[in-house]
């Protein structure tokens, strides 16, 4: 498995694909929800992929000069459970290391808040709910994690 930039439109598409198969199709959510969610700030993407398949991605967009915020991070079925995540977690980091310390933040669903936790990760106690996904019981926890 190999983590990458995505920098192709292909590539691209791909990770739209994922993270719509993996994150909302599931919920019965529009195909084009992602578009709401989109910052217009810096935006880095990168892809997980095993024998040219691509089984995991994820999205984060730079707040600031030293804060980057991942918007959306997901996994394939199948390969969840093997470290895929940990490791997109992982090259985000050392993607955005630089001299000064960096602030990474997630509003992470209810479901996933143990994952964060496990990559160090800390709540701020604050909580959002977006009504697409509280009928569905999914509730969101700000992490926040500080990259010296």
């Amino acid at each position: 498995m190999k983590i990458k930039h995505a920098i192709s439109d292909k590539e691209k598409n791909e990770l739209d694909k994922l993270l719509w198969g993996v994150l909302w199709e599931p919920l019965g959510l529009e195909r084009n929800i992602r578009e709401s969610f989109k910052l217009f700030s810096p935006q880095i993407d990168l892809i997980a992929v095993d024998n040219g398949i691509v089984i995991g991605g994820i999205v984060a967009n730079w707040l600031s000069r030293n804060e980057i915020e991942i918007r959306h991070i997901a996994v394939k079925s199948g390969y969840q459970g093997l470290s895929n995540g940990k490791r997109l977690v992982e090259k985000l980091v050392t993607s955005i290391q630089q001299d000064a310390p960096i602030r990474i933040q997630t509003y992470a669903r209810n479901t996933s808040i143990g994952f964060f936790v496990k990559l160090g990760f800390k709540s701020t106690g604050e909580y959002l709910e977006h009504k697409d996904f509280t009928k569905h019981g999914i509730k969101f926890q700000k992490m926040c994690l500080d990259v010296p």
